[in-house]
């Protein structure tokens, strides 16, 4: 057996010599020689890099990285020491052991050595060849281990350098933080040192202010006894003021009676005589009344309306039979009839121009005394033309202002019907009409629409070569069958009965 050993040591050393002729240049070779034997290993050489810098698994890595390199050579060397001394103890025990053997067995020995080598030369040729063999790829494995080691070592320390690099960006990166946080602490600073001088400043302004308050106080205080002077003089001012305040207002009312009997008729001014002096002057219920008064000119009056308290503006035309009161008048258009309800109840227009005169007087009116109606109309061609109903009368708002006529003559029946009916008035927001249309709206104005029919001298005024088949004009068709040609003018009138 001990033969086997020195057979296979030899083997060994063989292998490892011949892989390290393979190595060439590349490796580094570490010899060892005791007495008749040698022992030779292979590391890897490094590569040369710059000046600057140390290569790592084929890649060069900052010199500052290069005593990590050092340190593990430094330890590989001392591994080696070691190992050269426990085999050189080995040996010597070897030594010491082959003397002994030598001393006792002797030419025992040596005979069977040569027996053994010549009846086992060859099976320990074989056996040795089979050792050489797994002991050369033994080593081949050791060394595809330590390739591995050595690529694993040069990842670390590429890992290494990227983590060298990456803390290198980040410290400059600090240090550019760094000079940021002086620039805005030097900022600050300066901030700091204006607000202190703008709270001087303000509290220098505050102060001031102060002293301004405190003059202004007394100044108040000066003004608000004058105020109280003031106060008694006004006291002693209004007193004397109110006289004269009912002075100017009686001078003012004087003068407007004054304007207004210059601007208006004599009739009128009979009424606003009535109206200023209260019962001394004679008061009139109607034109008939300013007639049988002694006033016997066209125009303008103002008449008493009782049950309404209140006084009214008519045009009265008097003639020898009686005295009428107008109560609608057409003659240049200069009036907009298309009114609503509201309207056509109070009233609207001038009395001395196109006018209605209102629906809630001239019911007041023809339910306290007994009117007859005339209607007087004039076309575009000169034709003039008049209806005439003996008695008229206007029902309550409640009954929606109905008219009520009776005794007819002249154009009120052409052909033998009635031109206007005894119908509710309707206008184009209050329909009382007997069609299911709004004829106030279809036809224009306010009038007592029967199913529109054929009458309605309120509607739009239309002006000559423009009058013709106006369905919305000025009608009282009369003339001829269909005939919708619009009036030049119209004049509705009321008188009492027994004038």
């Amino acid at each position: 057996m001990l033969l086997g050993s020195l057979l296979l040591l030899v083997g060994t050393m063989t292998a490892a010599q011949q892989m390290g002729q393979q190595a060439g240049s590349h490796k580094l070779q570490f010899h060892f020689k005791h007495d008749e034997c040698s022992y030779t290993f292979f590391l890897p050489e490094p590569q040369p890099c710059s000046p600057e810098s140390t290569t790592v698994g084929g890649s060069c890595i900052p010199q500052k990285n290069q005593p990590s390199m050092m340190h593990m050579r430094l330890l590989f060397h001392h591994q080696m020491e070691k190992l050269e001394n426990a085999l050189r103890n080995s040996t010597q025990r070897l030594q010491k052991l082959a003397e002994n053997i030598q001393t006792l067995f002797g030419s025992k020995l040596q005979q069977a050595q040569q027996n053994i080598v010549q009846n086992h030369t060859a099976p320990m040729l074989e056996l040795d060849t089979s050792l050489l063999n797994q002991t050369t790829n033994q080593t081949l494995k050791l060394t595809d281990m330590e390739a591995q080691v050595l690529n694993q070592m040069s990842h670390m320390e590429h890992q290494m350098l990227n983590t060298s690099l990456t803390t290198d960006k980040l410290e400059k990166q600090l240090q550019k933080q760094r000079g940021t946080l002086d620039l805005l602490h030097g900022h600050n600073s300066n901030l700091e040192t204006q607000l202190d001088n703008m709270e001087a400043h303000q509290k220098a302004q505050l102060e001031g202010l102060r002293s301004e308050k405190e003059n202004l106080w007394q100044q108040l205080d000066q003004h608000s006894s004058r105020l109280a002077l003031i106060r008694q003089g006004l006291e002693a001012l209004r007193s004397n003021s109110s006289l004269l305040q009912q002075q100017h207002h009686q001078l003012l009312k004087s003068l407007q009676l004054l304007k207004r009997m210059v601007e208006q008729s004599p009739g009128e001014l009979v009424g606003l005589l009535g109206q200023e002096a209260g019962t001394a002057v004679q008061r009139f219920l109607d034109c008939e009344d300013i007639r049988k008064f002694g006033l016997n000119k066209d125009g303008v009056y103002i008449i008493l309306v009782p049950s309404l308290n209140q006084t009214k503006r008519v045009f009265c035309v008097m003639d020898a039979e009686g005295a009428w009161t107008v109560i609608q008048r057409r003659k240049d258009g200069t009036v907009n009839f298309q009114r609503n309800w509201e309207d056509y109840k109070q009233g609207f227009g001038d009395p001395s121009g196109e006018h209605w005169l209102g629906n809630e007087v001239v019911h007041q009116l023809t339910n306290s005394t007994k009117y007859s109606l005339r209607v007087e109309m004039e076309d575009w061609d000169g034709n003039t033309f008049s209806a005439n109903f003996e008695h008229f009368q206007l029902g309550s708002e409640e009954q929606f202002y109905r008219i009520f006529l009776d005794k007819h003559s002249g154009m009120a029946s052409p052909r033998g019907h009635l031109i206007i009916g005894n119908n509710t008035f309707s206008t184009r927001d209050a329909d009382h009409d007997n069609c299911v249309c709004n004829c106030a709206a279809m036809m224009s104005g306010g009038w007592w629409f029967d199913a529109c029919g054929i009458s309605n001298l309120n509607g739009v005024y239309h002006p000559a070569g423009q009058h013709k088949l106006k369905i919305n004009g000025i009608r009282w068709d009369s003339s001829s069958p269909g005939s919708t040609s619009s009036l030049r003018t119209s004049r509705m009138m009321m008188r009492p009965l027994n004038s």
